[in-house]
């Protein structure tokens, strides 16, 4: 089984969370656009209703209708921060490796850095101080081990090839206390 069949992606409750998240996403996105629909409807409806008086339920004071837009302004902010709070909370992308796309964000832009004349010594040391390799390591040993614990032994070989790679890598840059 490679590792793009054994995804979360083909698991149904992962859709169904991902067509969730992306679906209260575009309710927080589109929020504030109803919001001024709303409101920019109703105060049509108010104004309108001042020169016709076509019903009483929009008799409402210039106070007043202040008040219903400030309150929709807030409601629209409770939908926004909702919406985007329970998203982030049922994602089920959020605890499978999206954190590692801020990583590999930091690590492009240092590379950048270099390039645009950024102090490489100064990456260099830092580099090796975040002890990012032997995280590295880390994670790639417990890859290896949850491979073969499940008896997909083909990733796993070539996971122990990448094992060996970011070792060496890491002991390249002074780390030298690596377990396996």
């Amino acid at each position: 089984m490679t590792a793009i069949q054994h995804s979360n992606s083909s698991d149904l409750r992962g859709r169904a969370l991902r067509l969730a998240v992306h679906a209260l996403r575009l309710a927080g996105d589109h929020a504030e656009s109803v919001g001024i629909l709303v409101v920019a409807v109703a105060v049509i409806a108010w104004v309108v209703n001042g020169l016709v008086e076509f019903t009483t339920v929009l008799n409402i004071p210039f106070g007043g209708a202040i008040l219903l837009i400030l309150a929709a302004r807030g409601t629209v902010r409770l939908i926004e921060t909702a919406t985007s709070g329970i998203a982030a909370r049922i994602d089920p992308d959020s605890r499978d490796g999206d954190d590692l796309w801020d990583v590999t964000t930091a690590l492009r832009a240092n590379a950048e850095a270099i390039t645009n004349g950024a102090n490489y010594d100064d990456i260099r040391l830092a580099l090796q101080t975040s002890e990012v390799l032997p995280a590295l390591h880390g994670l790639t040993v417990q890859l290896r081990s949850a491979y073969a614990q499940e008896g997909e032994m083909e990733e796993a070989a070539a996971l122990s090839d990448t094992v060996a790679l970011v070792r060496a890598a890491a002991e390249s840059m002074g780390h030298r206390d690596l377990s396996e």
